[in-house]
């Protein structure tokens, strides 16, 4: 059974009085409410509802649900120190201080709390840093990348020189007629991309955008890396703007600013250089074939208007800018 079904299947379960069955079900899909629901149904003792507490938290760490875990061994299990122990994994700083308090275990902060703080912040930091040398280094190559293109064109390269050195950014769509017959005339026998296989032709493309340096499609490789990184380094907002609190709290000032600080400047650094990656003139120069040293203006535009409209999802995809929110609340003004 695939795994989005075993929800479904336990609910039918559930209706049916198969309980068993059910409890199997959403112990499987990580369904820890029902699951519980059902023990209660069940009759289960105290020993197993333990048991089952602690299954289900290992289950919903696997999916990286560490609120709910922790919630099942403290609720289920009794353990609220193990329960800490997985919501300070899980970077739910309050979340931890909250049992903490509740339980009266201040000692667990100084053994605890403070140690995964400060270890969280080290690791954000070699992570901004190692995030900000791999954008640095795709755009810098991305920049080369582009430049040898662009002498390519300027020299009247045919178009299988070009497509062994840096273009081939079309290979799915459109093929130029080489030699004598070259006219500006593409075929668009693959333009169209089916409902049913376009999944399985994304995966095939990306494949093909291959990283390493003069592959055919490492501009492509570029702009899709360079994308994820910025993706990856917008989505740490809120869990930095949640360490931040914490540090401040504990009186980690200096910790604090040097994150914050390291975290806007990566930010900045991104934002800077998304005009200059995702240019409209690349984005039109990508999509226009290089029709020789003898084409006009009018026969390289007639050309890209054929072009534009069989433009393979997944690449277009690629040439729209990855957005940084500048709404997103991050920062801790006390730490300015």
């Amino acid at each position: 059974m695939q795994e989005h079904m075993y929800e479904p299947a336990g609910l039918m379960f559930a209706r049916c009085g198969a309980h068993e069955k059910a409890l199997s079900a959403f112990l499987t899909c990580g369904n820890w409410k029902q699951a519980l629901c059902v023990a209660a149904q069940l009759n289960f003792t105290k020993d197993q509802l333990v048991g089952l507490g602690r299954t289900l938290a290992g289950k919903l760490v696997e999916q990286r649900k560490h609120i709910d875990a922790a919630m099942v061994l403290e609720e289920s299990a009794q353990d609220y120190e193990e329960a800490v122990l997985l919501l300070l994994e899980g970077a739910a700083w309050e979340e931890a201080l909250r049992l903490v308090y509740k339980y009266n275990r201040l000692d667990i902060i100084e053994t605890n709390v403070k140690p995964s703080i400060l270890e969280a912040q080290k690791n954000y930091m070699a992570f901004l840093d190692s995030q900000t040398a791999t954008f640095s280094r795709h755009k810098k190559r991305l920049l080369v990348v582009r430049e040898l293109k662009e002498q390519a064109q300027q020299a009247g390269l045919d178009d299988e020189v070009l497509h062994g050195q840096e273009s081939d950014l079309f290979s799915e769509t459109s093929s130029v007629v080489s030699g004598s017959e070259m006219s500006g005339k593409y075929s668009h026998s693959n333009s169209r991309i089916s409902a049913r296989s376009s999944k399985n032709r994304r995966k095939a493309e990306r494949k093909k955008h291959s990283l390493k340096e003069g592959s055919p499609l490492e501009d492509l490789a570029l702009l899709e890396a360079l994308s994820e990184v910025v993706q990856n380094t917008e989505n740490l907002k809120d869990e930095v703007y949640h360490i931040l609190k914490v540090l401040f709290l504990f009186e980690f000032d200096e910790q604090g600013r040097e994150l914050q600080k390291a975290f806007e400047d990566t930010l900045q650094l991104m934002e800077r250089s998304l005009p200059e990656i995702w240019t409209l003139t690349y984005q039109q120069n990508s999509a226009t074939p290089v029709l020789g040293p003898n084409s006009t203006a009018n026969s390289i535009m007639a050309s890209y208007q054929q072009q534009k409209t069989s433009v393979p999802v997944l690449d277009a995809e690629l040439f729209i800018p990855p957005k940084i929110n500048r709404r997103t609340q991050w920062k801790l003004s006390l730490l300015d």
